[in-house]
């Protein structure tokens, strides 16, 4: 079963700690950005979208999926050619110009591998707005709580569960 983030930005108060977690667990390369939208912040990274555009682009095979689902980025052969970065609906692609490469959220791949959740979501703590697990069991938990969702993905399957609080319109306003 696919494990995934779920977003209640109803719940992010903009904090940055999301952000400052990203970036102490990756050497200071952060791949974590918070987005304002009307009054509101969602914390934003990568969606692995199933069908990933960066991936289909990659001329070298640097972006691949992993068997877990998780989209990366083998800095080894990436040529910096940034195709990965223009492909992706989300802007969640940076070009790391001091390597050369570009670089965007593994969901922390090492923590992954001791079965622990991505450094964004334990630094959420106070809050709780990130949450990581199974994707099935957050949409029923989300379902059986009554709560608006929105699937941010791109090109099929799972992504990145948002709640939408309520008086958010479906024209964003």
């Amino acid at each position: 079963m696919k494990k995934m983030i779920f977003c209640d930005i109803s719940r992010c108060d903009n904090c940055g700690e999301c952000v400052s977690a990203c970036a102490r667990e990756h050497y200071g390369r952060n791949s974590m950005f918070i987005q304002p939208v009307s009054d509101f912040f969602i914390p934003a990274n990568c969606r692995h979208c199933e069908h990933s555009p960066c991936v289909e682009v990659c001329p070298t095979g640097a972006c691949s999926r992993t068997d877990s689902g998780v989209v990366s980025i083998a800095s080894m052969k990436c040529v910096g050619c940034q195709l990965c970065a223009i492909a992706c609906p989300f802007g969640a692609i940076w070009f790391d110009a001091l390597d050369k490469v570009s670089r965007k959220c593994d969901e922390c791949k090492e923590r992954l591998a001791y079965d622990l959740e991505p450094a964004c979501v334990k630094a959420c703590v106070p809050q709780h707005a990130l949450v990581y697990g199974e994707y099935e069991d957050l949409l029923k938990d989300a379902r059986d709580r009554g709560i608006h969702l929105n699937i941010s993905r791109a090109g099929g399957g799972s992504g990145m569960l948002i709640r939408i609080p309520a008086g958010i319109d479906k024209e964003g306003g």
